[in-house]
């Protein structure tokens, strides 16, 4: 009797004893596991995109391209919640405070890097609030005018303008990059050009096809069938050479304004709540980046009127950074302000 007591209470401490220890060792197994196993998993679930542009705009549709490729590759379902309004800095903010577990990602442009300089309390910062993931593509963008605007020239716009004060309005979205070409347009040409702001890029097409707004910078395959028509006409273009697909329109520098030439003058890409794991990042960017080098969707963003163009995480973070010094003088020398 005493014997099987002892033995019973002798297996009963070793069991105990053994799932104490068993528990300890995965314990420790789960915290020095390396990174990339952990990893595998990553993405589990549906990822969200958060983007400030309007739905049917040239930026929108880019990344409903790169996302489409990128849930098929990372084998989960990607949604895009649309949320324009105030510069991009609504769903920015939105982004910002977003877990940072690599399911909640933000398609930027140029804005980000000058957004809290238009909207000082805008509630992020451009550099610390997020982590680079990929960008997509860039362009540059045509200086158009309405066809009932006597003028086919740079030169001759700024002639019109000035013979006509406060007579040609210019619009543009607020807080993008259209609005800092339009206010550099007038300071560096002298004319005395009407700005008009849109808070939609849908309203201002409205009125430029109204004969309400007279000239506009635009992108140019949002533009090319109104082009193609006859309703607008292409007069310059911000990038460095002539547009591929209107060799005919001269540069800006051509056209007497070096000032206005920036290569790009726009772009778009994804980030991510700072924080985010380095391994989810490094698995999107593998992924955006594989799709780009895929023919179709660089043919595909060239039809947008933008170029591929692929970096890593770390050559986003320096060119961001470089965008937020090229952006900030530019902005403050506009006086951009948020009404």
């Amino acid at each position: 009797m005493t014997t099987t007591s002892t033995v019973s209470t002798f297996h009963a401490t070793l069991l105990n004893f053994s799932w104490r220890h068993l528990a300890v060792f995965l314990g420790i197994a789960a915290v020095t596991m390396p990174s990339g196993v952990a990893a595998q998993a990553y993405p589990d679930k549906p990822i969200k995109i958060i983007s400030p542009f309007s739905a049917g705009s040239a930026p929108d549709a880019l990344g409903r391209l790169v996302a489409q490729r990128l849930s098929e590759r990372v084998g989960q379902s990607i949604t895009i919640e649309n949320r324009p309004g105030a510069g991009t800095t609504i769903a920015t903010k939105a982004a910002a405070s977003a877990t940072a577990d690599g399911y909640t990602l933000l398609q930027v442009n140029a804005a980000l890097a000058f957004s809290t300089i238009v909207y000082p309390n805008a509630g992020y910062d451009p550099l610390k609030s997020f982590a680079p993931v990929a960008t997509f593509a860039g362009w540059s963008h045509l200086l158009l005018v309405s066809s009932s605007v006597p003028a086919s020239s740079l030169a001759e716009l700024v002639a019109y303008a000035k013979a006509n004060p406060n007579q040609v309005n210019i619009g543009f979205p607020l807080g993008q990059p259209p609005q800092v070409l339009a206010e550099k347009l007038k300071q560096e040409s002298g004319a005395s050009f009407t700005s008009v702001p849109y808070r939609q890029i849908s309203q201002l097409m409205a009125d430029v096809l109204a004969g309400r707004v007279q000239a506009f910078f635009g992108a140019g395959a949002a533009v090319m069938p109104l082009i193609q028509q006859g309703r607008l006409k292409a007069i310059a273009y911000t990038g460095a050479s002539r547009y591929a697909a209107l060799p005919q329109v001269p540069t800006v520098a051509e056209g007497g304004l070096p000032q206005l030439a920036l290569n790009p003058s726009d772009w778009t890409g994804l980030v991510t709540p700072s924080g985010t794991p380095t391994d989810a990042i490094d698995r999107l960017n593998a992924a955006i980046n594989a799709s780009l080098a895929s023919p179709d969707v660089r043919a595909s963003i060239e039809a947008l009127g933008g170029e591929a163009r692929p970096m890593q995480p770390q050559e986003f973070a320096t060119f961001l950074a470089s965008e937020t010094r090229k952006w900030g003088p530019l902005v403050k020398q506009a006086g951009l302000t948020p009404d």
